[in-house]
């Protein structure tokens, strides 16, 4: 099995919290972590999990990418810029997703302020990920910054404790998955058998 990582980042939060998660998974399966412009339909190919974030906007996905941006500069006006600032966010890449039946995670980084998970954008990224067809395997996820938009500091501990969680979940339903089908297989042959006998 392998993983892919999918982020949308603008101060470097989301970027961050996506190395961490990617670092936990790495300890169970091969990861890949990418930026929403980077992450093709290439690199793509044949994944068995996909965990897509980004920060959470006014309570949820922002409706586009220079919206995010204009937020977030004027909200701080020595704003980090993070390398991966420009091009597509994830809403935009969650709606070009082609349909795959691979499983998946939601997260986002938000403010660390009241928010229920269906107006933050980890609650968003999950109902689209259900959407393409993919099979959530947790419930999506929050990580906080401060007023100063800096991650708190057991943020990336966390991100990379739930990396190694997602990619046990992951391999658990794979091998459920598994002996499943080999259930059904071995139903099909008895039927079959019995079928035949006279």
């Amino acid at each position: 099995m392998r993983a892919v990582v999918v982020y949308e980042s603008m101060s470097g939060n989301a970027h961050q919290i996506a190395t961490a998660i990617g670092d936990g998974i790495t300890e169970v399966m091969p990861v890949v972590v990418t930026s929403v412009t980077d992450a093709t339909a290439t690199v793509l190919a044949g994944v068995d999990v996909i965990v897509a974030g980004g920060p959470t906007h006014t309570h949820g996905i922002a409706r586009a990418r220079g919206e995010a941006r204009k937020t977030a500069t004027d909200s701080v006006s020595d704003l980090y810029r993070d390398d991966d600032a420009a091009g597509i966010g994830v809403r935009g890449w969650l709606e070009a997703l082609p349909k795959t039946h691979a499983m998946a995670a939601a997260f986002d980084t938000r403010t660390d302020i009241p928010c229920t998970v269906g107006r933050a954008a980890s609650g968003r990224i999950d109902h689209a990920l259900r959407g393409r067809g993919l099979r959530v395997v947790t419930a999506p996820m929050s990580f906080l910054a401060d007023g100063s938009n800096h991650l708190e500091s057991s943020e990336l501990a966390r991100a990379r404790a739930w990396g190694i969680d997602i990619a046990h979940d992951a391999m658990s339903t794979d091998a459920a998955d598994t002996n499943a089908a080999r259930s059904r297989s071995r139903s099909r042959e008895s039927l079959a058998v019995g079928r035949t006998m006279p």
